[in-house]
């Protein structure tokens, strides 16, 4: 990712130098993508003047992203065993109402 996110910034970079040519729709892509990724744009931001592959720096808006992808996997898999844990819930009783009455029945 790292390697991705440094190749748009030497093509925008490029662009903007005007060594090549403007792409409106490369263009719109990558603002699209930076707009999904907010995070990474503050990293970036703060990064940008001396950002290199192999700087620390250049490691944080990939880091970042990989902590706030752990954390929405860790609320997806809670979420996850809340949903379960009511249905469960939920089925249980529907079985205990069914044995009691079956129990009361008898008698």
């Amino acid at each position: 990712m790292n390697a991705r996110i440094n190749a748009l910034l030497q093509y925008l970079r490029k662009v903007e130098s005007g060594k090549l040519p403007r792409d409106e729709s490369l263009v719109r892509s990558v603002d699209g993508l930076l707009q999904q990724l907010p995070l990474v744009i503050g990293s970036l931001k703060e990064a940008s003047a001396h950002y290199s592959s192999a700087s620390v720096a250049g490691m944080r808006p990939v880091k970042e992203l990989e902590n706030e992808y752990n954390d929405t996997m860790l609320l997806s898999y809670l979420a996850a065993v809340a949903k379960t844990a009511k249905s469960l819930h939920l089925y249980s009783e529907k079985f205990r109402g069914a044995f009691d009455s079956n129990t009361n029945q008898e008698m």
